[in-house]
């Protein structure tokens, strides 16, 4: 199997186990949307992009807003566009520069902070970005659509 086939994959077996956590929390169950939503950030930031982060569109800030996309707010620097955006977050998982907002025991956001290569004590981001739970939802299922079609997923 090539590496192509496996990102796509990969990104759909992401896409899937999030859509099985919704649905079992809608049903009533018990389970860690939250800790899905990271993994599947995971899946579908940090694995893939190596090979085809190029393929994500430059959909500028303006065309994002007139798209629907909800945008984090933004406390240090302001993306603009769709392919900064994902490098950011991109690069906020990937190396654990991620903090969540709680009221109570609830996850409400999270903060995204990307630093420069050479910023090893994390002292100046060079960007923060905080979504709230929904907006984040909406767009990982956004990306997702964004994703399937640049790369048709099986």
């Amino acid at each position: 199997m090539s590496d192509y086939k496996l990102e796509d994959e990969f990104i759909s077996r992401t896409e899937k186990n999030l859509r099985a956590i919704e649905k079992l929390s809608r049903e009533g169950e018990s389970v860690y949307e939250v800790t899905q939503l990271i993994n599947s950030l995971l899946g579908l930031l940090v694995y893939p992009r190596e090979n085809f982060f190029d393929e994500i569109p430059e959909i500028t800030r303006e065309t994002m807003i007139k798209q629907g996309w909800p945008l984090p707010d933004e406390e240090i620097s302001q993306i603009q566009n769709l392919r900064d955006l994902v490098k950011n977050m991109r690069n906020a998982v990937a190396h654990i520069n991620i903090e969540f907002s709680a009221n109570k025991n609830e996850i409400e956001g999270i903060r995204f902070k990307n630093y420069d290569i050479h910023d090893e004590g994390r002292k100046k981001p060079l960007w923060i970005g905080v979504y709230k739970l929904e907006p984040l939802k909406k767009f990982v299922n956004m990306l997702l659509a964004r994703i399937s079609k640049n790369k048709p997923l099986r």
